[in-house]
Parts: structure tokens; sequence; C-alpha cells
């Protein structure tokens, strides 16, 4: 049977973005007792899941099948397992089952968007392609203007996060942008882009930590209305501009010639749906109550990354030989 072949850039940033989401978790509890965690996790939040929204969308396809299996029966399945872990380990009051559990927020959102897209599609029509783009750009922000809007279905971030899942979509299926991604790939190869591109991260991540206790952390999760969390329309366009010069630079960082951590990459919702009990367990046990330097805690991020990506790959490895051999068999 020949191998699925993969893409190497999107399998290194799809790795990356999940070691920064699992980071990104850790530090949670934390951030606000130190200026530079929470510098780091504005960053973070930022461009990450925009990022993760746009790979995303590069490889979607509306099969309702895939989608009932791959999204909504774990979703639910999933739902139904942190509901009965908030409420029995984390001993939560209650836990509403319309509202996506933490992480989970994602998953429905796939569904929805991958559902959706038959109306997006456009047969190579440049002009309708970004004219659809425009629209649900400004839908993404309009959102922020209905005070009902919440963390109910996950209504508030389908909206707000569609952008870059269809943006993803257009530029690796519908070919737009194909100039400019084929330029992109000329300028890879200069080391002096390269080398700019990584200083304007670096100016970036300085830039969001001198201000960051200015930022409203809440707004970055895109998950209320602007009433609500106290932030406006302006600042939601700031966050997509953000994300999308991030995303462009990363893209031209990060190494594309070969895959690193490809069996994790093919699985990575092993590590998405595993980290969140494993860091609430620690914070329940009051491990990060017991930090006391900026040292401690920066070791403690880092380590339980490592261990949670560390135990993934390995998991990983162990499903993806699985999946060779059920496919080797069907083919027999």
């Amino acid at each position: 049977m020949v191998e699925k072949k993969r893409n190497p850039l999107f399998d290194n940033v799809r790795v990356g973005l999940i070691c920064l989401v699992v980071f990104g978790h850790a530090i949670e509890q934390i951030r606000f007792d130190d200026k530079l965690f929470l510098g780091i996790y504005n960053f973070i939040y930022f461009f990450h899941m925009p990022l993760f929204v746009f790979c995303s969308g590069a490889f979607a396809k509306c099969d309702k099948n895939r989608i009932v299996k791959k999204y909504l029966i774990p979703y639910v399945v999933f739902q139904t397992l942190y509901g009965i872990f908030d409420v029995y380990v984390m001993e939560a009051e209650e836990f509403r089952f319309l509202e996506s559990y933490y992480v989970l927020w994602y998953i429905l959102a796939l569904a929805v968007w991958n559902f959706v897209l038959p109306f997006f599609k456009t047969e190579g029509n440049k002009g309708k392609q970004i004219l659809l783009l425009v629209a649900v750009v400004i839908a993404g922000l309009l959102a922020g203007y209905a005070d009902w809007i919440g963390k109910a279905f996950s209504l508030s971030r389908i909206l707000v996060f569609f952008p870059f899942f269809l943006a993803g979509y257009y530029i690796r299926q519908e070919k737009l942008g194909s100039k400019l991604v084929e330029a992109g790939r000329i300028y890879k190869e200069k080391k002096w882009v390269r080398v700019i591109c990584l200083f304007w991260v670096l100016g970036a991540f300085a830039g969001i930590c001198l201000v960051s206790p200015a930022i409203n952390t809440w707004a970055l999760f895109g998950y209320t209305s602007y009433a609500f969390q106290g932030y406006t329309v302006f600042f939601r366009v700031m966050q997509y501009g953000v994300a999308a010069v991030l995303g462009i630079v990363l893209f031209v960082i990060i190494p594309g010639k070969k895959s690193y951590g490809k069996a994790l990459a093919a699985n990575l919702m092993i590590v998405y749906y595993s980290h969140v009990p494993v860091i609430k367990c620690l914070e329940k046990c009051g491990v990060t109550e017991r930090l006391d330097s900026s040292i401690e805690r920066f070791l403690y991020a880092v380590l339980v990354t490592v261990l949670i990506i560390n135990v993934c790959t390995v998991c990983s490895a162990g499903v993806s030989k699985w999946k060779a051999h059920r496919q080797e068999r069907k083919h027999k």
C-alpha cells in the first residue's frame, strides 16, 4: 500500500502549534502572577488558533460521513466525558452541555465549517472568493455587536475564526493567491528574508509583552460580545491583522523540506483531547500554587509540555502503525 503523501511544511506548522496549545494551557492559571507569562500567553493567543484554523481549512472537504465520524461523534463523547470529569474530579457546581467544554469548541466549529463548505465553492472564481472572504470577515466583526452571542454552541467563535478557515480552504483547494504562494517558496530559500521575518516575530513578541497589561486577554478568545468583555470592534480588527501577518511570517520561518513529528502531525487530536485533564489535575493538586519564581513556572510549563508531547508522540506512532496495518488488511 502506498503511504499517504503529507505536506512537510503544514506538518511542522501544526506540530509547533499543538505544542503552543499545550504550553498556553499549562501557563493559563499562572499567567497573571508574572508580567512575562502574561505577555507570552497573549502573544500565543494572538495567532496560534487562527493559524490552526487556517491549516484545518487548507485540507477541508465536505464529506458528511467524515464530519459525523471525525467531529460530531467525538464531540458528543468528549463533551460528556469532560462534563463528568469537571463535576466529579474538578468539583464544578454544574456542567452546561450546550456550552462546549474548554477546547471542544474547535471540534464543533470544524464540523460546522466543513458542513457549510458547499456554499462557499466558487469553481476558481478569484473575484468571488475575495468577496466571500470579505463577507465572512465582516460577519466575524459584526458578531461582536450581538449581546446574546456567547459560548452556547460555540457560535461566537464559529463566526469569529471562520475567515481563517475559509482562507486556508481557498489558498490550498481553490488556488487563491497561487502566485503569492509560489513567490513565498522562492523567497523562503533566501536567508535574509527568513532573518527579517525572525526579527519581525521577536519584535512582535516584545511589543505584545510590553503592552500586555493593557490587553484584554479574554477578547483574544472570541467567545463573547464586545459589550460583555468591554472591548471594541477595533481590537478584533487588530487581532485579525496581527494573526494574519504573524501567520504568514511563521510559514516563511518554519522549515518545510522535511517533516518533523510526522506521526504526531497525523494524530494531533490525541494531544488535543488528552492534555486538558492532565493539566487540570495538576492544577487541582495545587502544583501551580507551589511555584514561587518565574524560573520554576517556566520550567513547569516546559516540562509538562515536553512530557505530554512525547507521550502522545509514542501513542501517535502506535496509532499510525495500527491504521497502516488495517489498510493493508483491507487491500488484501
